[in-house]
């Protein structure tokens, strides 16, 4: 049972209550900065919003150019991030005055000639100022984690640090920024992220509830905060926690994965009275996808209902007219596990019914073709894919042009198999020219006689 909940979540993959306290919110990030460096961020927030990315990056690195100050840095951090046209490993940025009635998107898509570029490490920037003793604002510790979540999104463990040791340095600034009061529904998403990434899914637990009291109508805090708890096997707390976001009139991504989030609670539980009441919940709930039918498929192949399975997908097969992503799924759910058995019997069973419809034919002759190919244990087993494949191909004629890329990927199965086959037939005529030549006498090997 184990491995196949194990599928579960890798398939929803192409699908404790803490009682947080609420973080006091302080008056401003900038409060406890010098009267200057306030008057300096306001400027180059004024130039900003004109668009004067240059002028702005400029003035901030007049004013600070060590940074030492740690109010300024920040700012320097947030705009590197959100106004740049071009950067190099987030380490290297590069600004523009917009002209007016540009957009930064016209900017990056024709850079112009005149860029400021800077060389710009704000990881670096900020352990030298933890070591030369300055004080370390709440909000630098916001912005810098934002930064190090953006690299480890864009590069992970192609960046200069490994990407578990980016992710946990994200983490220690977004707990201390949380700590004081700073943070939006963007730095709690990305903070609860890092932590499930980490599997600290009692961390992750801990910021979701809190996100939950702080942003209600973001449902997908809710969603988080029940895949944090199947991670911690409180499968039970699940429900409730899925089910307010079920009961929300409109239908969303996060309606959808509530279900699937419901339903891997049910199955990893044994609860089969609540997999199936979410199964069929989410079928009624988007009739015009085929994914909750596949799940539904998937969940009885996992509790080993051998006739529920092959009902549900002869179901989804004919509501949606042999879909090759839904037979292609099917197929890799039976395979996955290690019941080919199954998935020969669907496809034949399948091909008795559409024998008039040429395009769903060629479908269900292709997997055919590619399911003995795969579980193939001899030359015979590729031949029979071989057949499956030309009649594939003659079927895909009578409703594709001849220019289709499907016969380019027909041609080269049937050139891999053919090749495969005559090696085997090679090898097998090498072993039986070797068993039937008898053994040399000795005598005469070593040029001897009586």
């Amino acid at each position: 049972m184990k491995r196949f909940v194990i599928l579960l979540f890798a398939w929803l993959a192409v699908i404790a209550s803490i009682g947080a306290q609420q973080a006091p919110a302080v008056q401003s990030p900038y409060s406890d900065a010098a009267p200057q460096t306030k008057e300096i961020i306001d400027a180059a927030r004024l130039l900003e919003a004109k668009g004067q990315y240059s002028k702005a990056w400029n003035l901030l690195a007049a004013f600070d150019p060590d940074s030492k100050d740690g109010y300024v840095l920040a700012e320097k951090i947030r705009i590197a991030l959100e106004d740049s046209i071009g950067n190099g490993m987030l380490v290297s940025f590069s600004f523009v005055d917009l002209a007016e009635g540009q957009s930064i998107y016209e900017a990056f898509l024709n850079p112009p000639e005149k860029q400021t570029i800077v060389d710009f490490n704000p990881l670096d920037l900020v352990e030298a100022l933890e070591k030369s003793s300055e004080a370390i604002p709440p909000i630098l510790s916001l912005e810098l984690a934002g930064y190090l979540y953006a690299v480890n999104q864009q590069y992970s463990d192609n960046w200069m640090i490994d990407g578990y040791t980016i992710q946990q340095k994200a983490v220690e600034n977004y707990d201390r920024a949380l700590a004081y009061g700073l943070y939006n529904d963007k730095s709690l998403a990305n903070h609860a992220e890092l932590l499930m990434n980490l599997q600290q899914y009692e961390g992750a637990e801990k910021v979701l509830r809190q996100a939950i009291s702080l942003f209600p109508e973001e449902l997908s805090f809710a969603v988080s905060l029940a895949n944090s708890l199947n991670y911690q096997g409180k499968f039970d707390q699940v429900y409730s926690v899925i089910d307010k976001v079920i009961e929300d009139p409109d239908v969303t991504s996060s309606t959808y994965n509530a279900y699937v989030e419901g339903i891997k609670a049910g199955l990893n539980s044994g609860d089969t009275q609540k997999t199936d009441l979410y199964v069929d919940a989410m079928i009624e709930r988007f009739p015009d996808e085929y994914a909750p039918m596949l799940i539904q498929h998937l969940v009885a192949v996992i509790m080993g209902e051998i006739e529920e399975a092959n009902v549900s997908a002869d179901s989804v097969t004919e509501k949606f007219n042999v879909d090759p992503n839904v037979v292609q799924s099917l197929l890799s759910t039976w395979l996955g596990a290690s019941d080919p058995v199954s998935g020969f019997d669907y496809l034949n069973r399948s091909l008795e019914k559409y024998t008039s419809d040429d395009q769903a034919m060629g479908t269900l002759f292709f997997y055919r073709a590619l399911m003995y190919a795969q579980t193939a244990r001899s030359a015979d087993d590729l031949k029979l894919a071989i057949v499956d494949m030309e009649e594939t191909e003659k079927r895909f004629s009578a409703v594709y042009d001849k220019e289709d890329p499907v016969f380019q990927t027909i041609e080269q199965l049937l050139t891999e198999w053919k090749q495969i086959i005559e090696q085997l037939q090679e090898s097998d005529s090498a072993s039986s020219s070797e068993q039937s030549t008898p053994p040399e006498d000795s005598n005469t090997a070593s040029g001897t006689s009586n």
